[in-house]
């Protein structure tokens, strides 16, 4: 592994992680800003409240949001530069190893072993992307929203957040599978429609030989009438899933 190691991939790592926890914690405090003004509207009384709080907390709430947003986007920028150094350093190094190999070896593999190569690499760069740019975002602010919900309102409210989050994600797996395999039908008849078509324009004439006009048309029509069937029950089901 220290053939990998990069000392600028490091430092560019621990930046983002930085950046990430930057962004997070202006994000989550960025409310705090207009619970000040709020308290001192409530604080106010008879005495007249005062525009310069309202101004200065609405200001300071609009510049941790800014600044959490511009965190966020720079740290977009390096995992953007960590992915490609490390696929590019894995890709010369597939290259170096190909040309490395005897004759025997490229004339009994399969052609498509460069094109194999390209789409790992490419799953790679997915899977990475997702980690480091979707998942680990969500992490860290599950973790702060936590830590400040614990701290703030106790342990009985993080249990119900917990077991709210709990039921929300059951019920977002069972909806998104039943989903999943509601559009796979769509596809699939879609794809038969597509294939009965074809097959019986292709074969015009044979059609036109035995009169099987009506035939054909009965058919397609039964065709379209189930593919418009699984196209309302794929929009149900992302109704039933966003109303969840």
């Amino acid at each position: 592994m220290a053939q990998f190691t990069d000392p600028t991939i490091k430092g560019i790592f621990y930046k983002s992680c930085a950046l990430i926890v930057a962004s997070k914690a202006l994000t989550i405090a960025s409310p705090f800003a207009l619970k000040i003004v709020v308290d001192s509207m409530m604080m106010a009384g008879s005495a007249g409240f005062n525009l310069n709080h309202a101004f200065m907390g609405i200001g300071a709430f609009g510049a941790a949001r800014l600044m959490g947003i511009g965190f966020s986007e720079l740290r977009m920028t390096y995992i953007t530069e960590i992915i490609q150094k490390g696929i590019r350093k894995v890709n010369f190094k597939s290259f170096k190893h190909l040309h490395a190999l005897d004759l025997g070896y490229h004339k009994t593999s399969s052609k498509n072993t460069v094109f194999a190569i390209n789409r790992a690499m490419r799953s790679m760069e997915t899977s990475m992307r997702f980690v480091l740019g979707f998942f680990v975002p969500i992490a860290c602010e599950f973790f702060f929203l936590t830590g400040m919900l614990w701290g703030y309102c106790g342990s009985k409210y993080l249990a119900n957040m917990m077991l709210t989050l709990g039921v929300y994600t059951w019920y977002t797996k069972v909806a998104s599978t039943q989903r999943r395999i509601h559009i796979k039908n769509r596809k699939d008849t879609d794809k038969k429609s597509e294939f009965y078509l074809n097959e019986s324009i292709m074969n015009y004439e044979t059609v036109k030989t035995f009169n099987n006009e009506k035939l054909e048309e009965v058919r397609y029509d039964e065709i379209l009438d189930k593919l418009q069937k699984n196209a309302k029950v794929v929009q149900t089901s992302l109704s039933w899933l966003n109303v969840g």
